[in-house]
């Protein structure tokens, strides 16, 4: 009942706006972005590794982070790199390892652990055939129910989340593979 009165006021704030759209449409804001209304929950492609994963949007997070293990930092030409593996939750079998430069470190508090330094690293993922990047901070995330969060900085790029509602857009690998080939041209 509760989501169902969220979702009717969202939708009146919307037409408050004189703007009328269904869930998962697009929005057009101008020649180079366009917004799209996401549940808060969706399926990304982690490109160019082509993972698939669950990620919980988030919009009191300010920084994504992505579930990563059996982290390492090194140098490489005197530049700070980090490698580690990553896996959707449900398939153990498509372990990636990955190795990446570190864009900065983050401090994150909790109330249980105190504070600890997490590397943060820049991805690209693809998201209802749309490409995005973004900051993440790597983290064991095994305790938590999504391997990935998105947070703010992610969602400013033009994701919307209706809070009512989750998997309102579609994935796919190859239509993901399609839009990147035709960008990379």
């Amino acid at each position: 009942m509760r989501n169902k009165v969220f979702h009717y006021i969202f939708l009146l704030c919307l037409a408050a706006f004189s703007v009328t759209i269904k869930a998962g449409e697009t929005i057009e804001k101008d020649n180079k972005h366009t917004t799209i209304i996401a549940g808060w929950l969706e399926t990304i492609i982690l490109e160019p590794w082509q993972i698939r994963l669950r990620a919980k949007l988030d919009t009191g997070a300010k920084t994504s982070s992505l579930h990563a293990v059996d982290i390492e930092r090194f140098e490489q030409d005197g530049v700070p790199w980090v490698r580690f593996q990553t896996h959707a939750k449900t398939d153990n079998s498509a372990i990636k390892r990955i190795e990446l430069p570190i864009k900065r470190d983050v401090k994150i508090k909790s109330h249980h652990n105190g504070a600890t330094i997490r590397p943060v690293v820049e991805l690209q993922f693809c998201l209802n055939g749309q490409h995005y990047k973004g900051e993440f901070s790597l983290a064991d995330r095994d305790q938590f129910n999504y391997p990935v969060l998105l947070g703010r900085r992610v969602l400013k790029q033009g994701i919307m989340v209706d809070a009512s509602a989750t998997f309102l857009l579609s994935t796919s690998e190859k239509r993901c593979k399609n839009i990147a080939n035709t960008t990379d041209n």
